[in-house]
């Protein structure tokens, strides 16, 4: 059965995705960079907002199929399963981009602190 929204079998889809996502994870946990990091998890929980809008938007209103079997094996309800995605969802994009806003003004705050020491400088040796 394909995807509503790529039109491609779930299980090529789910392969691709799942890659996707052990890279970004494999960058997390390896890399110091922390704008790098919060930048490919907010574009990534970007991508699967703009999913779930699509689905919304073309009626498809049973559980994400994200989960596949697992809310099986867990004895919990699709349902169940859907709202706890989409909670975690809204942790990932609310956390990256937060720490994205952060970045950047603690980066502003740092450039205002260089000019200020640039305008001190000069009218230091100026005076």
């Amino acid at each position: 059965m394909p995807d509503p929204i790529m039109l491609i079998p779930y299980r090529i889809l789910f392969l691709l995705v799942g890659t996707l996502e052990l890279v970004i994870a494999w960058v997390c946990l390896w890399r110091n960079k922390t704008a790098l990091k919060a930048q490919l998890v907010a574009w990534l929980a970007t991508c699967f907002v703009a999913y779930r809008l699509g689905l919304f938007l073309f009626d498809h209103l049973r559980p994400c199929p994200c989960l596949g079997n697992l809310t099986d094996a867990l004895h919990i309800s699709p349902q169940t399963g859907d709202i706890a995605m989409k909670i975690i969802l809204a942790y990932l994009l609310i956390g990256s981009y937060a720490t994205l806003f952060w970045l950047w003004r603690q980066r502003g705050k740092a450039e205002g602190r260089m000019r200020n020491d640039e305008v001190k400088a000069e009218m230091g040796a100026g005076g």
